[in-house]
């Protein structure tokens, strides 16, 4: 709306000054009130001006245009969504997430959303794809907005410790719905975790391939396959330990070539689930 200049009478100040003077101070008040709108008619313009170019400079309320309420939705789906992969949400992950709400200084409303839509993302929403794709379609130009989205899905990732297999797999699997390349996404990730003191990616990778038979006969193990949820793989472990804890075999009066081969056992399933809890990151 365009603020336009009032059209007074060149004499209204003397006038309005005269009528208020002589009502609160008889004649002697209507000539000192003739005096001050004298000085008000001569320097109105003036005083208008800058009336106006002050209320333009007042802030405007705005809000977030529709790509940025897209990517903000997106974004706090996607975060809980990649805190949940790992089987519970830490307290260093939530604190991630309030970073974020922080940095993009939400209002009380605006971060009441972001936490309801972090929420909705800790179950395997099936959202996620159709969001992705509509966020890669309005930020089609703007490849740095989708390569800081996946660096801050890395970020919390890395949070509450070392990420776990699924949630880099996770993030890894929403290159394609973000066109983002592979190389591009281990350059993020490699800076993610030299920030937060683990190895480089590289370094990253080739510990993983030493280390897969290693996993695959903890799975064994514990009789679990590859691919078992946190609370399997935790379930498990504690079956096999209640069968062969060396204080229940001893109760159970066997002989001490028995309980040796128990214990043996025992620290099996002891490494085996260590090494699964590491990997991960239960």
């Amino acid at each position: 709306m365009k603020l336009r200049r009032l059209k007074l009478p060149h004499f209204a100040g003397k006038a309005v000054g005269f009528l208020l003077g002589f009502m609160l101070g008889g004649w002697a008040g209507a000539a000192l009130g003739i005096i001050l709108g004298h000085s008000f008619d001569f320097h109105r313009h003036s005083i208008f001006t800058l009336l106006i170019n002050s209320l333009k400079r007042l802030p405007r309320m705005s809000l977030p245009k529709s790509s940025e309420l897209i990517y903000r939705d997106t974004l706090f789906l996607c975060l809980g969504y990649v805190a949940k992969q790992n089987g519970r949400i830490s307290p260093q992950e939530i604190a991630a997430a309030e970073a974020v709400f922080k940095r993009m200084k939400l209002k009380p409303q605006e971060r009441a959303l972001a936490i309801a839509r972090f929420n909705e993302g800790k179950l395997a929403t099936d959202q996620i794809d159709s969001k992705l794709e509509l966020l890669r379609t309005r930020y089609a130009n703007k490849k740095a907005r989708r390569l800081d989205f996946v660096d801050q899905l890395f970020n919390i990732a890395y949070a509450g410790g070392p990420a776990s297999e699924n949630q880099i797999r996770v993030i890894y699997s929403f290159l394609a719905l973000l066109n983002i390349s592979q190389v591009e996404a281990d350059r993020l990730h490699q800076r993610t975790r030299m920030q937060k003191g683990y190895k480089t990616q590289q370094t990253y990778q080739q510990d993983k391939s030493a280390s897969e038979p290693a996993l695959l006969a903890a799975y064994r193990t514990l009789g679990i396959n590859s691919d078992a949820k946190p609370e399997e793989i935790k379930l498990s472990y504690r079956k096999l330990m209640s069968l062969h804890h060396p204080d229940k075999l001893m109760a159970q009066g066997i002989t001490d070539l028995a309980l040796e081969k128990g214990k043996e056992r025992a620290q099996e399933i002891q490494h085996a689930y260590g090494l699964l809890k590491k990997a991960r990151g239960l």
